[in-house]
C-alpha cells in the first residue's frame, strides 16, 4: 500500500471519532469486564493503544526533532520496505490471528484503567502523532528515506512511513475487536 500525508491524517483523526464512539458511553463495569479471564478488557487494549502508540511515537518526535539538515526531503506517495508491509499486515484487522504483545506495550493493570483518563491519553496521543505529521508535511520531509529506532526490534531502523503506517493498522485492528466485544456484551 501506499501512503500519503492525508491519508495518515484522515486515518487518525478517524481514530480519534472511532474511539470516542466506542468507548464514551461505556459504563465502568463494561469497559473492565473481561470477555475471559485471559483476554483484554475494552479498558486495557484502549490502554494497550496507548502504550504501543507512545512508543512508536517517541522514536518519530525524536527523529524529527533532529537538525533539518539531516532530514530527507522527499513527496508522496510513500511505502514501507517489504519486511515492514508485512508487519503492518499482520498488525492489521485483516489478520485474524492472535499476535503476542512486546512487554512495553502491556496495557495497565486492569483495576487502575480510569476510563476518562485512558481515553484522553489516546486522544492526546493522535494529536501529539497529527502535530508530527503536520510538521513532516510543512517541510516536506520523506516519510520513506528518514529512519528511526524500531521500538520493537532495537537493531532494526524502520522509515516514518512503517511507524505511522504500524500505528494506524495497529489501532484499526484493535478498534475491531473493541466493536466486537461491545456486540458480544450488548448482544
Amino acid at each position: 500500500m501506499q501512503y500519503t500525508y492525508q491519508y495518515f491524517s484522515d486515518a487518525l483523526e478517524d481514530a480519534k471519532k472511532q474511539a470516542q464512539t466506542l468507548v464514551s458511553d461505556l459504563d465502568k463495569e463494561t469497559f473492565l469486564r473481561r470477555p475471559a479471564e485471559d483476554k483484554w478488557c475494552i479498558g486495557e487494549i484502549l490502554s494497550h493503544l496507548v502504550q504501543a502508540g507512545n512508543q512508536y511515537y517517541g522514536q518519530i518526535n525524536a527523529r524529527l526533532s533532529e537538525p533539518d539538515a539531516s532530514l530527507i526531503k522527499g513527496k508522496p506517495p510513500f511505502e514501507p520496505g517489504f519486511v515492514f508491509r508485512w508487519f503492518i499486515r499482520q498488525v492489521s484487522p485483516q489478520n485474524k490471528r492472535p499476535l503476542p504483545t512486546v512487554p512495553s506495550f502491556e496495557p495497565v493493570d486492569q483495576p487502575d484503567l480510569d476510563k476518562e483518563v485512558v481515553l484522553q491519553d489516546f486522544l492526546e496521543l493522535q494529536d501529539k502523532l497529527l502535530a508530527s505529521l503536520k510538521s513532516a508535511e510543512l517541510q516536506a520531509l520523506d516519510l520513506d528515506r528518514i529512519k528511526t529506532k524500531n521500538p520493537v526490534v532495537k537493531f532494526v531502523p524502520m522509515s516514518l512511513t512503517s511507524c505511522f503506517g504500524i500505528t494506524e493498522a495497529h489501532q484499526r485492528r484493535h478498534f475491531e475487536q473493541i466493536r466486537n466485544l461491545r456486540e458480544a456484551y450488548e448482544g
